[in-house]
């Protein structure tokens, strides 16, 4: 996903609605961004699996979609609202969107050193330097001294710890919307450095997909992705290790002292508490609906491809989601299929706001109820209730950056119409005879060694079975074959291409790691800047990473 709304946390306070005597709970949401559901990260993180797992209610058919923003409406609805850590990948910092009365957004993508944040409409740069100790940055921002660390997982623990605190002290029972939004596990990856050495031999990542290749019954990408080579290997199992690192200070923002405090370092009373342990010092927890999960989950080794999130499987859609508050069954896992556009309508139901007729989602508060009451044996209230969904449709359209490939096909397909291309593909004498198996099984090893295709990862030598046809005269035709057509040549389309080239002019082996229409990566030793570090011996690869064919 190009633009994320990343790792969210959403605290809003208890209010006595006027006239109905109705108070309404308080809402924290944590949505951490690339957080895989798959591949066990949440083992990882004993904390929160304690307050949300044990606490409340698992939904095991979460699923992700379209992100809406919520600030606005809880605006209007009488919060004050405030957003802390990261936003957009492509955020430049030149603004404060709507809706938001205190903010912090991080520019551009997930780092967590050296990175620049829009603080109240004032840009604000940090370095590098995990243990600083900052008694006078932001004195009259943050309304006195502050402890502000460098790394920016802390930071945004940091100010959420002292907003709540200042909050609770300056405007009294008004309720609050924070957003806090962690970049953890996203990349860089880089960890505390105190979870440097943890999780050495973790293979939670190897699930039965793992390395499971070639696919030639998938997609185009997934029939020419064979096995991974042993570098590939290794870097599945260093990235998984550091992307488990990331997560522990996600842990500790949410239920425990800052790092400092246990360094010993002195500390001001709003860093000595993560989020968990300031509501329970105020007695809000008990009226605090909590939700954690993820924008998406991620591949390390699934089906061969090495790294990734853009793939329509259980491994890059299914997240962890988890709800706990007043009323919600501790311990309990529902397995009916729920949305992150779920969470925007359940917010405005606990808030005591009409859910608009065109936002879509439901409120998770009504599969609840309806568990609730089927686990209580009120079936005549079930039987009343409209049923929950059974079915989630995952979709995803062409990414914007893409408007020229669209420009590519419109006019591939004025000059070379499908007729005229599939009248072309079976003039081929290999093409003349019945198609075996329709087309499933056509792009196996077999053809692609012996076409020499574009392929990565391990393949073997060509196989002995025999070989499937790709296309049938009768009508049928292998969308392969669709992809065997030489592009049609376009100066204007082809600028960017030759201004990249240039660019690479002095990084051949970058130049050299592309491939079109490709999303390639060229990792060597200075991808990563922090321990643990890529091992010098295993030096660098190219791999491309996602299609757009």
């Amino acid at each position: 996903m190009r633009i994320h709304l990343e790792t969210w946390m959403i605290v809003t306070m208890t209010l006595v609605v006027c006239g109905h005597g109705e108070t309404k709970k308080n809402v924290i949401l944590i949505i951490t961004d690339d957080q895989d559901i798959e591949l066990g990260s949440m083992t990882f993180m004993p904390k929160v699996l304690r307050l949300m797992r044990e606490k409340g209610t698992e939904f095991k058919g979460g699923k992700v979609h379209e992100h809406r923003s919520i600030g606005v409406y809880l605006k209007e609805a009488g919060y004050r609202t405030a957003y802390l850590g990261k936003y957009l990948n492509e955020y430049e910092g030149d603004y404060v969107p709507p809706g938001w009365d205190y903010w912090m957004g991080l520019v551009k993508n997930s780092k967590f050193y050296n990175y620049t944040v829009n603080f109240n409409g004032d840009r604000v740069k940090y370095g590098a330097d995990y243990h600083k100790v900052d008694m006078t940055s932001h004195q009259r921002a943050c309304g006195g001294d502050h402890i502000f660390q460098d790394y920016f997982t802390d930071l945004v623990t940091n100010h959420s710890v002292k907003f709540i605190e200042d909050h609770f002290l300056t405007y009294g029972d008004k309720p609050f919307l924070l957003v806090i939004s962690y970049p953890a596990p996203h990349g860089p990856e880089d960890p505390a450095p105190q979870y440097a050495d943890l999780f050495e031999d973790i293979d939670s990542h190897r699930t039965e997909s793992w390395n499971y290749a070639p696919n030639p019954d998938k997609q185009w990408l997934l029939q020419r992705t064979g096995k991974m080579e042993p570098v590939h290997v290794a870097f599945t199992d260093l990235l998984h290790r550091r992307r488990m690192q990331t997560l522990q200070s996600v842990d500790d923002g949410v239920h425990q002292a800052s790092v400092l405090a246990l360094l010993g370092i002195s500390l001001q009373p709003g860093n000595r508490r993560a989020i968990f342990s300031t509501l329970r010092d105020h007695n809000y927890l008990s009226s605090t609906y909590a939700f954690y999960t993820s924008d998406h989950g991620y591949h390390l080794g699934q089906f061969g491809l090495i790294k990734g999130k853009n793939m329509p499987y259980e491994f890059d859609i299914r997240v962890p989601f988890f709800l706990r508050g007043p009323g919600v069954m501790k311990n309990f896992s529902i397995r009916e299929p729920v949305v992150n556009v779920d969470i925007a309508p359940t917010l405005l139901s606990i808030a005591g706001s009409t859910i608009p007729a065109h936002m879509d989602g439901r409120s998770l508060l009504e599969l609840v109820a309806l568990k609730k009451a089927a686990s209580q044996g009120k079936f005549d209230k079930v039987k009343h209730t409209v049923p929950w969904r059974d079915t989630v449709l995952i979709e995803r359209g062409k990414m914007p950056k893409l408007r020229k490939i669209r420009d590519r096909w419109l006019n591939q397909k004025e000059r070379y119409g499908k007729e005229m291309r599939l009248n072309e593909a079976c003039i081929e004498e290999e093409s003349q005879s019945e198609l075996i198996d329709e087309f499933l099984r056509s792009a196996h090893e077999y053809d692609i060694l012996r076409n020499k295709e574009w392929h990565q990862g391990y393949f073997a030598s060509p196989m002995s079975r025999q070989r499937r046809n790709a296309c049938s005269c009768r009508g049928n035709l292998h969308p392969l074959k669709l992809d065997e057509f030489n592009i049609i040549p376009n100066d204007s389309l082809d600028a960017p291409r030759r201004k990249k080239e240039k660019g690479n002019a002095t990084n051949p082996d970058r130049a050299a790691c592309s491939v079109q229409q490709m999303n390639c990566f060229l990792h060597n030793t200075d991808h990563w800047k922090t321990p643990p570090l890529w091992p010098d011996q295993y030096g660098q690869f190219c791999f491309c990473q996602n299609s757009n064919k």
